[in-house]
């Protein structure tokens, strides 16, 4: 900074209390290299990404898929590991929760994230050994009692291990998977990869899963809570919900969830020719589909919803559709036909979703409308329920278990999964797993959850959106409808290649979240910007060296970088700003920089000084006859 010809008015020279001296010029390149008029700084400040925001399991996204574009797949597949234990899986069956909110879907198309996910969990799953397996901690001592090993047990107790703690689970069923199992098809999550992300759990060691045992039957409930240091219930809801009409005890009616499960367990199910399922979600479509490829015939879905109503994922819509599956929309069952004790046909009506007076949902049929349909087999699919009167009454309410905000009933006792919401995705479950051994941990260690920091979510209109070209989503390649008619293994969604990985995940915004684009390295007219690597967290502002120009926020394209007031800091080794008569408010030369409170009082001294030479030592000079 010069301050050549710099002239301080008389009014305010020293030795006016509080007036900072200007520097010599010498001393004011000292303090500020490139000269100073900041008023405001860069930070950088990393926001979440809308994806990771919405992701139940709280994963990285934005992070693995910078690796992945990198090429760094094992970093990418780790950082999956730190929040969900079964990529593979999820990779397949995740309604993508994270893909409806990411923000490039503003700008051109979302990111296809569930496929760089599978092709990260696929990766995983051929390494010869778990990556993490060394890392893991010595078990704590301390054991947890998990009932259900469906995906929300199974994360907690992976979880737990990944804390030190050892955990066993109780599962009904003769294998352990829950809905993973017994509700998704074969085509959609094939048995060996689900198998395979098991055995990875297993493998870690402190997890044991007791298969066949039900609690409630097999168990008593308040001996696990006695004998275990806590108990996690990771119930899903297994029963499905019948429907009373005439006709629902003919043979050929049948659960579309039991349906589901008989087929997945392996053993051997029948579906007629002609199939008619009622509901309107996703298992009314995962039994229609099955049905088809079981019995090679004919499958049509009975909904009360219109259309656009459908609970139905969009992308299953259009699969079925392809595979043949027919909807009857806003209709009804109204009876089953039969003879000889056997389905041969039912009555629909016209219908439509309406709410009573306590605001539910509640069909309405209309009267005059009904009208007969063939068919050989019907399948319910109106809901789903589970059992728990082995459970306190108190801890029930309208078949859901109550929480408090934790997940927890008792002082160690945590819910989670389906029995606690209704039916929900399988990254919920997991999610709740996840945050139930966190939790079992606090509490293992003596102390109270807590609630989490607040975050601050990154829209798209903070983003610098010119740094992004526009380019189409890479979707995944499919097997051909009339292949995937014919078998209940082969997989209707097939897997990304390395290059489409690559290329899918090289369309992320990076939103919120610094990406070493370089960008403000290279924009930096002052060269204030420093770095040791293009990665985020090492890059910094040389501060002397910064005017507060702000070129850097303007061309940070992910919105990682932004402007804070000067006046915000107090750096006592760090030159934030000049201090002068001028000051911007009462009291802010008490808050100058060392550098230049020392000049302040090497003025001051000179000052001093003089006064005393001019004075002389019996006070009788120049100064002292005026």
């Amino acid at each position: 900074m010069s301050v050549r010809g710099t002239r301080v008015p008389a009014h305010l020279q020293l030795p006016i209390a509080g007036v900072t001296p200007p520097p010599t010029e010498k001393d004011g390149q000292r303090l500020f290299p490139t000269g100073n008029f900041r008023s405001f700084r860069p930070v950088y400040r990393d926001k979440t990404p809308p994806c990771n925001n919405a992701c139940p399991t709280g994963e990285q996204i934005q992070k693995y898929l910078d690796y992945v574009k990198h090429e760094r797949f094992l970093d990418g597949y780790l950082t999956i590991l730190e929040d969900n234990p079964m990529p593979a899986v999820t990779g397949r069956v995740c309604y993508h929760p994270c893909e409806t909110v990411c923000n490039r879907k503003d700008h051109d198309e979302p990111i296809g994230i569930r496929n760089v996910e599978r092709f990260l969990g696929d990766l995983g799953l051929n390494l010869p050994e778990s990556p993490i397996k060394e890392t893991l901690p010595e078990l704590s001592g301390k054991k947890v009692a998990i009932i259900g090993a469906g995906p929300a047990g199974l994360a907690c107790a992976y979880h737990l291990r990944r804390r030190g703690h050892a955990s066993v689970i109780f599962e009904a069923l003769e294998q352990p998977g829950g809905m993973l199992r017994g509700g998704i098809p074969h085509w959609h999550l094939p048995e060996e990869i689900l198998n395979a992300e098991i055995a990875k759990i297993e493998d870690l060691g402190g997890i044991e899963i007791r298969c066949g045992v039900r609690v409630g039957e097999d168990l008593c409930f308040n001996d696990l809570v006695e004998e275990y240091d806590a108990v996690f219930l990771g119930l899903g809801q297994d029963v499905g919900r019948r429907l009373d009409v005439e006709g629902a005890d003919l043979r050929g009616v049948t659960g579309a969830l039991e349906f589901l499960r008989e087929a997945g367990l392996g053993r051997p199910v029948k579906a007629g020719r002609d199939v008619l399922v009622i509901g309107g979600g996703n298992t009314a479509s995962d039994a229609a589909r099955s049905a088809i490829r079981i019995g090679g015939g004919r499958a049509r879905i009975v909904s009360l919803e219109a259309p656009d109503e459908l609970l139905i994922v969009d992308e299953d819509l259009e699969q079925g559709r392809d595979e043949g599956i027919e909807y009857v929309t806003n209709a009804s069952l109204v009876r089953v036909l039969g003879e000889n004790g056997v389905v041969t046909g039912a009555v629909l009506c016209e219908a439509r979703l309406s709410k009573d007076a306590d605001g539910r949902v509640v069909p309405e049929l209309v009267p005059g409308t009904e009208y007969e349909v063939s068919c050989d087999t019907v399948m319910i699919a109106i809901g789903q329920v589970q059992r728990l009167d082995w459970l306190p009454d108190e801890l029930v309410e309208r078949g859901l278990i109550k929480t408090d905000e934790y997940g927890r009933v008792g002082e160690r006792v945590f819910v989670g999964g389906d029995v606690t919401r209704g039916p929900a995705m399988v990254v919920d479950a997991l999610g709740d797993g996840k945050r139930a051994a966190h939790s079992i941990d606090v509490i293992l260690s003596g102390e109270e959850p807590a609630p989490g920091e607040p975050v601050e979510v990154m829209p798209y209109e903070r983003l610098n959106h010119a740094y992004f070209t526009h380019a189409l989503r890479i979707e995944a390649p499919m097997a051909p409808p009339a292949e995937r008619r014919r078998s209940q293994t082969v997989e209707v969604t097939l897997a990304y290649s390395r290059e489409q990985a690559m290329a899918e995940s090289d369309r992320c915004m990076s939103c919120g979240v610094c990406n070493g684009c370089d960008n403000c390295y290279i924009v930096c007219p002052d060269v204030s910007v420093e770095r040791d690597a293009r990665e985020n967290g090492h890059y910094g502002i040389r501060l002397p060296y910064c005017k507060g120009c702000l070129v850097c926020i303007q061309e940070c394209p992910t919105g990682c970088l932004e402007k804070a007031p000067e006046m915000d800091f107090d750096e006592p080794d760090a030159v934030v700003r000049m201090e002068t008569a001028f000051a911007p408010y009462e009291g802010a030369h008490a808050e100058q920089s060392a550098p230049i409170a020392m000049l302040i009082e090497d003025q001051i001294a000179a000052y001093d000084a003089g006064r005393r030479e001019s004075i002389g030592p019996n006070g009788d000079g120049a100064e002292a006859k005026q």
